[in-house]
């Protein structure tokens, strides 16, 4: 029988969007927060056609629709074959833009193709996760010498980080804690991977030690004092803190159920308010409970992605030692919602002053074509994992009701027994005779889902 025939009827939602359903909810609903917030906080955006600048914003929200559909429906393979090229080419982008791209407030983060404005740490964050998905899918058990991790883990993501870290430090920490958020997932040993997180820490202590006491004056260094300074000691004269403490004033004001959306003051007094602010300026309008629904999004974005990695493991025949393709899979979804699920958090923590400024806006929710297309194209890759996982999954599930009931049908008129083997254990099924019950019954039973097979049973 072909897997034409196996495969399920689908509705029509799964029809046109595949892949797993409640991340399509949970985008739908980061969208709802992104259109009221934004349009709420426009009224600081130049101009004063605040209308424009929502049709913009909605016209950036429908180019990321586009590239999350467009990417979903792209197979799996595809970003695995071509994950060392758009590495190299990340490498590449962020080189230009360190010795070509114009400074903007003191960074050169952007370079301007065409109408277009990219922020090359876009790309570079998601090609270093795809890139080193495939590394650790194919070499994690073959890296069994310090050179060889040096080599193949380190190196990359410590030349990723060196390139964005001049202009965006934020960046280059998040990029690193991503990546050693895979590693942690990974098989690779732990002795690396605790050696790699020690270095880490002591190595950040030593750098907020120079950016605190000389006074070196390259890159940002002058910008990364003032933010760490005015944190630690709270200062409300400092300009950044002014707008920590505004944006603590806003979250503080939106009390449980919120000033109601358009109404709140954050967006007066607050720079950036459309972008690096954005939670500041929902908590005012729409209040703690609000505030909680939206970091529940996240973080039931990242529950989605344990249940994809888990449903992976149930289609290999050997899930405690999976196959490359399997492992790609499994290492690019927890890498790329990582990616998504820490940066909003950052920009959570930011408004709550848990943390010195960042600049990192919240995926899917501020302002900006370039996060929306980039984190699109995350959101899409993830999609299109989730996509083949779960028609790999109906497949297998059909096949195994067909050969069940094949079974029931060929042992209905008499015979003693129905042994349907599914590859983990055999399921025995004893006839009237035996005390048991009867085939005919059994197979009632499954078209009524009485029969229940555990999942992690079925292939």
């Amino acid at each position: 029988m072909e897997n034409g025939e196996l495969a399920p009827k689908k509705s029509r939602f799964r029809l046109i969007f595949g892949g797993n359903r409640g991340i399509w909810i949970i985008l739908a609903f980061l969208f709802m927060y992104s259109v009221l917030s934004v349009y709420s906080g426009s009224v600081q955006l130049p101009g004063d056609n605040t209308t424009g600048h929502l049709f913009k914003h909605v016209g950036g929200l429908l180019l990321g629709v586009v590239c999350i559909y467009l990417i979903h429906k792209i197979p799996c393979k595809f970003f695995r074959f071509t994950s060392f090229l758009l590495y190299a080419l990340s490498i590449v982008l962020l080189i230009v833009t360190w010795a070509f791209a114009p400074e903007v407030n003191g960074a050169k983060r952007w370079l301007y193709i065409g109408p277009l404005t990219v922020q090359t740490s876009d790309i570079a964050k998601v090609a270093l996760l795809m890139f080193l998905a495939h590394i650790l899918s194919k070499k994690e058990t073959s890296i069994n010498d310090i050179g060889s991790f040096v080599k193949s883990i380190l190196l990359p993501i410590s030349l990723t980080c060196f390139l964005i870290m001049p202009s965006n430090l934020s960046t280059a920490v998040l990029v690193f804690i991503e990546a050693m958020v895979l590693l942690a997932f990974s098989n690779i040993k732990k002795s690396y991977f605790w050696g790699l997180l020690i270095t880490a820490v002591v190595g950040a202590g030593l750098f907020l030690a120079l950016i605190l006491y000389t006074n070196i004056d390259i890159w940002r260094f002058p910008t990364w004092r003032a933010r760490v300074e005015s944190w630690i000691e709270g200062n409300p004269n400092k300009d950044d803190q002014v707008q920590v403490n505004n944006a603590k004033m806003a979250v503080a004001s939106g009390g449980v159920l919120g000033r109601g959306p358009g109404n709140g003051h954050a967006k007066v007094k607050l720079a950036n308010v459309h972008c690096d602010y954005i939670f500041a300026n929902i908590v005012e309008e729409v209040g703690l409970i609000g505030g909680m629904f939206l970091m529940w999004l996240y973080i039931m974005l990242f529950y989605r992605a344990i249940s994809i990695v888990k449903k992976i493991n149930k289609l290999s025949k050997t899930p405690d030692n999976l196959e490359p393709k399997y492992k790609f899979r499994q290492y690019l979804v927890l890498g790329l919602t990582a990616m998504i699920v820490l940066q909003a958090l950052s920009n959570m923590a930011v408004s709550t002053d848990i943390i010195p400024v960042t600049g990192q806006t919240m995926p899917f929710v501020s302002y900006g074509t370039s996060s929306l297309l980039f984190m699109g194209v995350a959101m899409g890759i993830i999609l299109s994992v989730s996509r083949e996982v779960e028609n790999d999954t109906n497949v297998a599930d059909k096949m195994l009701e067909t050969k069940t009931k094949e079974a029931v049908a060929a042992t209905a008129d008499g015979n003693t027994e129905i042994v349907v083997d599914n590859g983990d254990a055999e399921v025995i099924i004893d006839d009237e005779d035996n005390g048991g019950v009867s085939g005919r019954d059994v197979l009632e039973m499954i078209n009524d889902n009485e029969l229940n097979i555990e999942e992690n049973e079925r292939e």
